[in-house]
This record gives structure tokens, sequence and C-alpha cells, in this order.
């Protein structure tokens, strides 16, 4: 058994500062200590009894690290999502109670039957694992965690009837995210700047919205809308309704983009937008900007740093259309790959009931053809505890297609979702299907796999390509055949290691594959990843001539790249990262230092060399969050030119009290919080850590619906001498809803008197302070000291002596305090009376 030190275990038991921690940490450090503890036998239990410490605690953390037995609080995801803060229950062996309380915070029904009776109903154990086996909770008390994943059928439906929730309210809103590029090179200027803006309001649990996208390359500048749509939660129906320019949800017809309207069912509203657990994984040759597509629509956009990448959250507009993700560095040059819908099914849980939509077809910038009027429908139903099914049509004019899905879990470990597809294209005469099946599964405890198949007919048409007249070439170029496979593994000896695979095949014979794989591992002074990243057929020819542009095709004649990376920590939140890195016949290998400053300031500077054309370059890269919004800056500088970055992002709210702006950008729901007139009070909400402004108020940018959610004012970053009544909030948010969080702020001015009598003599220690209505304040101390504890305003006080004497206390606070000083400090002469 590996040697385990007990001051480590007694900082994961005993809150720092008890007594129990101090004892056991004295005794790692008595003479003698380290030999106490043998190699295999754990701790010596004559030590551990002798300094106070109960010699079940060795037994106890033999084994693992466990949470201790009783309450804690502890962090809570579910399904991957985080919902906050939440009081846990652990039994005698470190195992998770399923309270009441902590089913109610995670959104889960909650089983009948009790395996663990409690001194009142809230205490009791739930048997949540006896009535949804395939249940997977993970504890992690090094980071006071605790992670569920749950089916979807353990999930509770919102509390609509309850109505235990906010509801109302109006505000304005504006989200913002601008990047910029610019570049002086050898083969002159380049500019691009791009800006996704977001506007609309919340008035009356209605919820409206406008997404639009600029872009200008190099003085070409287009305009981009993405849609326009008012959408609220219907109780009676518990459902969605959507009215607009809006994308079409159906799990079997998603991501058709219409201008009409849509029902729902809304088991997933509790969720925030963006919760998933789809996932882009790639590797920037360069800093990048990404962006990534669905349905033609542009999705999320970011700029990445040279290395690995990993966008996780995205705000998938539906479970079924692939995502186009393009990574494209400060040169111009362009990589695409795809993300296969099939591989990210299983994130993007479908919830019972029935859907449906109707309205006009949008075509895209581009696009030709027909805008016919489209209808569709279908109903997903439970079939039994661990199965699910779904039937669904859509028609036009001249097209019509019908779908279906099975999902299953076998064994309580495997999980199998399948869809088919059927179409018939009337106007050319033509029908076809689609099949897509995906499989995943834990293989053991630390081992994920997941595969993927998708495959299509040739007659098998779109809606959106119903009716068109495909030009030579062009249905052969149409996919034929789609397959993923992924596999995640974590082993606290080995590392972790991730590996994912992507083939492509067109009807015309050409393919392109995409293959991702990570590895990494923490040492005790370093932290080494090595990256291999591979992408061939397909767009090869639109790389190369894209980076031809840049100068550097010669390097993509072998798509296959692979970087090491070694990350060594300087001590505080600075570290130094060296790496090599190779694609194709590129070798090029750099350092860089990165620093955290604070909590608003991070920075990086690098050096980079090319091995081969023996150039050089040097970068710098910092970030800011100046409380109310995010800025990202960056330059290169090569042989071939100057590179400038640039990066905005944040949103403004418009509420009955002004303007306050968030460096997050604001949801669907969401919320002010108001800390008095205090400013630059810092809060901990759902999304992050926000600032109150000059005013004392901050946005709160998003609050998961109909679940319970905490806002906590952080007390150190308040004035010293403001107290407030209660430093936390919880509340649960209706979807669309605007939420006004106030904290009562409470001022006390504190004051120490240095207090004489009249020949200047300190007034005697044990003289009573009495003041307005002859009410007792306190007792002089030593040397004259006089401590008031609130003290608003001028005042006189009487003194009373020890020897039956008195005299009058005149006391002037003045007339400003000083907020940052605990109490104020004064001199003042008691005169007789």
């Amino acid at each position: 058994m590996k040697r385990t030190s007990p001051y480590r275990i007694a900082t994961s038991v005993w809150p720092r500062g008890s007594s129990l921690f101090i004892g056991f940490a004295t005794l790692c450090s008595l003479p003698g200590a380290a030999s106490a503890l043998q190699l295999g036998e754990g701790f010596d239990l004559a030590a551990l009894t002798a300094h106070g410490i109960d010699p079940r605690v060795s037994d106890y953390f033999r084994s693992a690290a466990r949470f201790r037995e009783g309450v804690q609080v502890v962090g809570l995801r579910v399904n991957g999502n985080p919902l906050g803060l939440v009081d846990a229950r652990f039994d005698q062996e470190g195992r998770l109670c399923f309270t009441s309380g902590l089913l109610q915070k995670a959104g889960l029904v909650k089983p009948e039957a009790i395996i663990l009776e409690g001194a009142t109903p809230e205490q009791a154990c739930h048997d949540f694992l006896g009535a949804f086996p395939t249940t997977m909770v993970r504890l992690r008390p090094g980071t006071d965690e605790v992670a569920l994943v749950v089916p979807t059928q353990s999930l509770r439906e919102p509390e609509w009837a309850a109505g235990h929730f906010s509801k109302g309210g109006v505000a304005a809103l504006f989200n913002y995210d601008v990047l910029g590029f610019d570049s002086r090179s050898r083969n002159g200027p380049s500019r691009f700047v791009s800006a996704y803006t977001e506007a609309g309001f919340n008035l009356d649990d209605w919820i409206v919205r406008s997404r639009q996208f600029y872009v200008s390359d190099n003085g070409k500048a287009r305009i981009e809308h993405l849609f326009a749509f008012a959408q609220r939660d219907i109780a009676t129906l518990q459902s969605t309704f959507q009215v607009g320019q809006i994308s079409s949800n159906n799990p079997l017809f998603g991501g058709i983009q219409l201008s009409g309207l849509q029902f729902s069912p809304d088991g997933q509203s509790r969720t925030p937008a963006g919760s998933n657990n789809a996932v882009v994984e790639g590797l920037a040759h360069s800093q990048s900007r990404i962006e990534v597509r669905q349905s033609g629509v542009l999705i999320h956009a970011t700029l990445v740093p040279e290395g690995p990448f990993r966008l996780t959250g995205l705000p998938l507009l539906n479970g079924i259309s692939d995502l186009e993700v393009s990574v494209i560095d400060v040169r111009g040059a362009r990589r695409n790959f795809v993300v296969p819908a099939a591989s990210f099914a299983g994130a993007v849980p479908v919830a019972s009931g029935y859907y449906f939509s109707a309205g006009k077809l949008r075509k895209g910038p581009g696009e030709k053809g027909p805008t016919p009027v489209v209808a569709m429908g279908s109903g997903t139903w439970g079939l039994g505890r661990d199965s699910s099914a779904g039937f669904g049509l859509l028609g036009t004019d001249d097209y019509w297609a019908a779908g279906g899905t099975l999902s299953s879990i076998f064994f309580q470990r495997v999980s199998l979702v399948g869809r088919q597809n059927l179409s018939r294209d009337s106007k050319n005469a033509v029908s076809g299907g689609r099949s897509s099946v995906t499989v995943s599964s834990p293989l053991f405890a630390t081992i994920d796999v997941n595969v993927s198949a998708t495959t299509q007919t040739r007659g098998y048409r779109e809606v959106i390509e119903a009716g068109r007249s495909f030009g030579a070439g062009e249905l052969e170029s149409r996919f034929k055949n789609q397959y993923t496979a992924g596999m995640s593994w974590a082993d606290p000896e080995l590392g972790a290691f991730s590996a994912g695979y992507t083939r492509s095949a067109q009807f015309d014979g050409r393919a392109s594959e995409h293959v991702f794989a990570s590895w990494n591992k923490s040492f005790s002074h370093a932290d080494v990843v090595l990256v291999a990243d591979s992408q061939v057929g397909g767009t090869r020819s639109d790389r190369d001539a894209t980076s031809a542009r840049s100068g550097r095709d010669r390097s993509l004649n072998n798509d296959l790249s692979v970087r090491l990376q070694i990350s060594v920590p300087l001590g505080g939140d600075r570290r130094v990262s060296s790496y090599a890195s190779r694609r194709g016949d590129q070798f090029t290998a750099g350092s860089a230092f990165s620093e955290r400053v604070n909590e608003y300031v991070n920075y990086e500077v690098g050096v980079e060399r090319d091995i081969n054309a023996r150039e050089q370059s040097v970068r710098g890269q910092v970030d800011l969050l100046p409380r109310y919004t995010r800025v990202g800056l960056g330059i290169s500088r090569d042989p071939q030119g100057t590179r400038y970055t640039g990066q905005l992002q944040g949103g403004v709210v418009a509420h009955a009290n002004g303007l306050t702006f968030s460096p997050y950008a604001v949801q669907d729901t969401f919320g002010i919080v108001s800390v008095g007139d205090i400013g630059a009070a810092k809060v901990e909400t759902p999304q992050g850590p926000v600032w109150t402004d000059f005013s004392g108020q901050a946005v709160i940018a998003g609050l998961p619906a109909y679940t319970n959610s905490r806002v906590e004012v952080r007390t150190p970053s308040l004035p010293k001498r403001v107290d407030l009544k209660n430093g936390t909030q919880v509340l649960a948010a209706g979807r669309g809803s605007f939420n006004a969080v106030k904290f009562d702020v409470v001022k006390v001015r504190r004051l120490l008197i240095t207090a004489t009598d009249q020949h200047g003599r300190p007034l005697p220690q044990g003289a009573s302070v009495f003041g307005k209505d002859n009410r007792f304040l306190t007792s002089v101390v030593g040397e004259g000291m006089v401590f008031l504890n609130d003290v608003s305003e001028s005042q006189s006080l009487h003194v009373s002596m020890p020897d039956a004497s008195s005299c009058l206390l005149r006391v002037n606070p003045g007339a400003k305090p000083d907020n940052e000083k605990f109490y104020e400090t004064a001199s003042a002469v008691c005169h007789g009376r």
C-alpha cells in the first residue's frame, strides 16, 4: 500500500484551524512520526491515540480518499451540468445519501423506497440507485464535488402546477462577441473583423431574441441575420411555444430553418442553454479563430491559442445535425472538419412528449430553389424504465418524410440509440432512406467508449433539397456513409487518454478521415501532454489553396500533426511550458511563460523557432477581466510580418434602475443583484463571479429554470464597516423571468475614543458610559479607551466614575466615514457636570 501523509488527509477532513487539524498536523512534525508510518501498515495507532485522534481515521482513509460521515457542502453536477452548492449527506462508509433535499436540488425523481431512516423525513436516504440502477455516482473529495450521470427518465418534470418559482419582470439585453485580426506582412496588409450580437428582451415571461453576425474581410463586409423569435413556456400544455424565424428542434427532423411556429415539451427547461456534452476537439497550429456551424448557422466563434483546444457547452440548435468546424489561423489558412451528430446524440436527451412545427422554409445565404410551407410532427414515449421510442412525419406539397427512433439501455451499462428516416421527393420521383445507430458504454470504471454509423441511399433527400435540379456531379458529392469511434481512459498512475476517429465517404468514392488523440499526465513537478491530429482526404485541395496564400503550403503534404508539451509550475499561478511540434515536414519548437496576476489579469509570452526554415517568431497574449467585460489582446511577429489580434465579449442589461454591464453573455433567464450602494462587491452566481458597479448592481447572466440557484456575496470583498443581514439567497426562477435579488446592507460606524478628563488624565478603567435615555453603552477600558460599536451622528455621552462623580463626553465622528477601516479613532475631553 502506498504511504499516505496524515497531514494531507487532515486537510481534507477537518476545517483549517480546528483542534483536530492542529493535533494531526503537529503529529506529522513530531520526531519519529515518519518512522511511525510503516509501509503496508498505515498509521501508528498509539501515536494517533496519544494526540487525541480517533484511530479509526486510519482505517477510514486507508483504501482511498472519501467524504467524512455527516453533512458536507459540495458542488453538484448532473449529466455534466453544474447546479451549484448543495448540502450532501454521507454515511459511515463515505457513500452518498440521496436525501429529499439533494434530489430536489438535482431535479430528480424521489423514489418512495427508503434504505436508511433519518432523524427527520428530510434526512432519510431514498433508494435512488435501486430505482435507477444505471446511475453513475462519482465522488470527488479532493475538489468537494459530486457528479451524477443519470438516465433521462429519472429527471423530474418541471413543477408547473406548484408555481414555486419566480415569474414576470421586464428587462432588455444586448450580447456581443467581437473578434479582430490585423496583419502586416510581406504580402501586404490584411484585416478581418467579426461581430456576433444578440439583442432582445424579457417581458412577462416572454423571451424575444434577435441574433445576427457581421463580417468584414479586407474591406468586404456582409451582415448575416441568423434568426429572430419570441418564446414562452405554456404551463397548461407543459410545453414551450416559439414563433418567428426559428430552427426546428424536432428530434427526428431537427435543424430545419423556418419562418413559422413550433411547440415542444419542456422537459429540458431547467437546463441552461449550451449545457450538453457535445465536444469539439482539435489542434491549432498557431493562434486561430474557431467557427462552429450547425445547419448552416454559426452557433459559436472564439479565439484559441496555439496548441490543443477543446470546446464544450456549445449552444446546439438540435441534437441530430452535424457540426461544421473551421480552424482559421492568423495567416488566413483554413482547416475544416465535421463532428457528426451521431457522436453526441446521447448527450442531448430527448424529452418525452409531442413536437409540432409549421412554417415557410428559410433558405441560407446563396441558396436557391423553392421555399415551400413545411409541417412536421412527432411523438416520443417511454417504454418501461430503460427504453423510449419516437415516430414522426414531415410534409410539403411535393415532399414527405417519415422517421422513427428507438433508444434503450442494456445490461445496465450499454446505451443504444437507433434512428431511421425515409423520404419521397415527388417532383423528382426519387425515394431513399437514412439510418444511424449509436452505441456507448463504460467498459470499466475508468474507460468509456462510443461508436456510431450513419448511411444514406442515393435517393434520400432532405426537405431543403426537395424539388431541386442538381448539376452534374453534385449528387455524387453527397455523403454516403459516416462512421465515428471514440474512447476515453483515465488512470491515476498512467494518466488520461482519449481518441476519436471520424470517416466520411461520398457516392463518388472520395472519402475524408479525421483522427484526434491525446494523452496527459501530471507528475510531481511537471504536466506532460501529447497530442496527435490527422486529417486526410475531402477538403485537401481547399486547404492547399488557403495555405498557399500564407506561403507555407509545403507543410500540408502530410496532414499528420504531433505535439509534445511539458509544463512546469513555478509557484503561485506562474508556469513555463516547452513544446515540440511536427506538422508534415515542418518541425517547430518553442517555450512560453504564463502567469495569472490576479482574478482580473493573466498573460503569456512565448518564442517559437521553425527548425527547418531557421526562422524565429515571438508572441504575447494578455486576457483581461475588468469586471464588466472580457478583453483579449495578442501580438505575434515573425520574418513574414506582424499580426495583432483582439477579442471583446460581454453583455448589457437595461432595466428599471439603469444600465448594467456583464462580462458574460446574458441567457434566457437572468436577473440583477444589488448590494445596497456598495461598488466592487464580489457576488458568486451560477454563471460565475460578478462585481457590482458604482450603483451597487451586477448582472446575474444566467439562471437555470425551475430549479434552485444560489447567489452569494463574498463578504471579504465588502468594505470593513459594511455588514450584511444575509449574505446568501436561494431562488427558483421560471423560464423567461427577470429576477431582482437584493441584499440588505448594514453600515456600521465604529469609533475608538481616547477620553481624558479636564486635567488631561485618562478616564479611569471601569467607568460606565451611558447614551441617550440613560441607556448603557459600554465601559471604559485601559488608558481611557472607549469603544462605540455604532456611531451615526454627533452625541453627548454620560460617563459615571467609580467614585460616583460624572462628566459629559462630547463625541463628533466627523462628516465622512472611512469605509475601509474597521473602526476610526478620535480624542475627546470629558467635562464635569
